[in-house]
């Protein structure tokens, strides 16, 4: 079985911003270029992430020299840096960029600018408390980056990793290289009587080394719903899946959880030990991790965060509000995908889905457009259970003990869709649609819902960086 760790340090870009970054500091080939980034640090799960923020750049004017080898930055703009970096409360950390421009491939840090970042770490430590900081250096078409810390008193460069948020935005790592071994495994699947051959000749091999070798999906709710996107996801080839319910089965689920058993459901085993066993049986050489934990659980922070998406297909507003929480505060993009039959007198009204790509960056989450009740979320999560109860009583939260219709040809559409909107980020083979409608009330349509998106909060206090 494929076991995979992350690197410790870690960069991440809000939707776009890298490609912006890379276009403008490399639009010179002849002179270094220069930028100023400004990002927040966390430590999560024995890892530090890094968020970026802003982007800054310096005025012509602002180059006190300039070379195709070398380039001095005018101290007034890096001290302007700094008073903005120290009278913000959303960034602590400053991270430098520079440009190799004569270099096409290779890159690296030279030994002048060890000595400069060195020294101007010191300063930092001595200067200002709680401040963090980093570098990066661009090629044409390759990065060196790396985070500043202390060992021993002794200032420290350690590697770290860019990760981005859609395939098109990556760009390789000087200092992590694709694992040749993990090169062999891909090629000995994706051959001609391999488990992915076909889905290699629809998808191309680029994208289906990166889905094999790279990518680590987290699944918040495996029954109905979840359990087939989780089905889909080891068979279009993602190798490392988390999946996180903390419910067990029931004889009523049995009409929907793909791989469950009237065995399993009798002996109320875990929803997600059943449908890793099931997912293993499809691939022995993925790696299926199992949290029976509440997404709001401390421990499963740590697994979103150091997530490459995250997507959701639960029930409840509490615990799409924590998820979405999360994939903001670590910039990792998700997916949430939801299901509804109404019935009125024993006949159908409605019987419709949506899936919501929101990647951070793009301006919009569940809670800007309007997909989180804050009533529902205080009838789970206030502390005080008198006034959980008692918003149910007077009827703030209607029907929270009446079991909801559900079949699984509706919970299979919607998987469906919100696996094929994560492939796309992939081969941005059609253009995104932060929202899919799917509606089967008369006749099936499947419609991009432009409405929400133009009319969600663009003040909302989650998603607005």
């Amino acid at each position: 079985m494929r076991t995979q760790t992350s690197p410790r340090f870690l960069i991440k870009f809000p939707q776009g911003a890298l490609a912006t970054l890379r276009e403008r500091v490399l639009a010179d080939s002849e002179h270094e270029q220069f930028a100023v980034l400004l990002a927040r640090t966390r430590q999560v799960g024995g890892s530090t992430i890094l968020t970026v923020v802003d982007l800054l750049f310096p005025a012509q004017a602002d180059y006190q020299q300039q070379s195709g080898a070398f380039l001095r930055i005018r101290k007034a703009f890096i001290h302007q840096v700094l008073v903005e970096l120290t009278t913000r409360c959303d960034v602590d950390t400053i991270i430098d960029v520079h440009t190799h421009p004569f270099a096409l491939s290779h890159v690296s840090f030279s030994a002048t600018d060890d000595a400069d970042e060195r020294s101007f770490f010191r300063f930092l430590r001595e200067t200002f408390e709680g401040l963090h900081y980093a570098s990066i250096v661009f090629s044409q078409t390759r990065y060196a980056a790396r985070v500043w810390t202390e060992r021993d008193g002794v200032p420290a460069a350690r590697k770290a990793l860019i990760k981005t948020q859609t395939r098109p935005e990556q760009i390789a790592s000087a200092d992590f290289p694709r694992s040749p071994a993990a090169r062999v495994e891909d090629l000995e699947l994706i051959a001609d009587d391999g488990f992915f051959h076909r889905s290699a000749l629809a998808l191309g091999l680029d994208v289906m080394r990166t889905i094999m070798d790279d990518q680590v999906i987290s699944l918040v709710g495996v029954g109905g719903l979840g359990s087939v996107i989780a089905e889909h996801l080891i068979h279009m080839g993602f190798q490392t899946i988390n999946l996180v319910d903390p419910d067990e089965l029931e004889l009523a689920n049995l009409n929907r959880v793909v791989g469950a058993t009237f065995e399993d459901a009798s002996a109320q085993r875990a929803k997600v030990e059943v449908v890793k066993g099931h997912l293993a049986r499809i691939n022995p050489q993925a790696h299926i991790r199992a949290y029976q934990l509440d997404v709001h659980d401390p421990r499963i922070e740590p697994v979103l965060a150091l997530s490459d998406w995250i997507m959701v297909a639960t029930d409840t507003h509490a615990s799409r509000l924590k998820a979405q929480e999360l994939s903001l505060r670590y910039f990792v993009p998700l997916l949430s995908a939801g299901v509804n039959i109404s019935v009125k007198d024993g006949v159908v009204e409605d019987m419709s889905g949506e899936v919501i790509c929101a990647r951070v960056g793009d301006g919009l989450c569940l809670q800007c457009l309007g997909r989180i009740n804050p009533i529902q979320v205080a009838s789970s999560l206030h502390p005080d259970r008198a006034i959980r109860e008692a918003l149910v009583t007077r009827g703030y939260v209607r029907g929270k003990d009446v079991k909801e219709p559900a079949v699984k040809t509706l919970n299979s559409m919607l998987a469906t869709m919100a696996v094929e909107v994560l492939i796309n980020q992939y081969t941005q083979a059609h253009r995104h649609a932060p929202i899919l409608v799917y509606e089967h009330n008369g006749a099936m349509s499947i419609y991009e819902d432009h409405e929400s998106v133009e009319e969600r909060n663009k003040a909302c206090f989650l998603c607005t960086l």
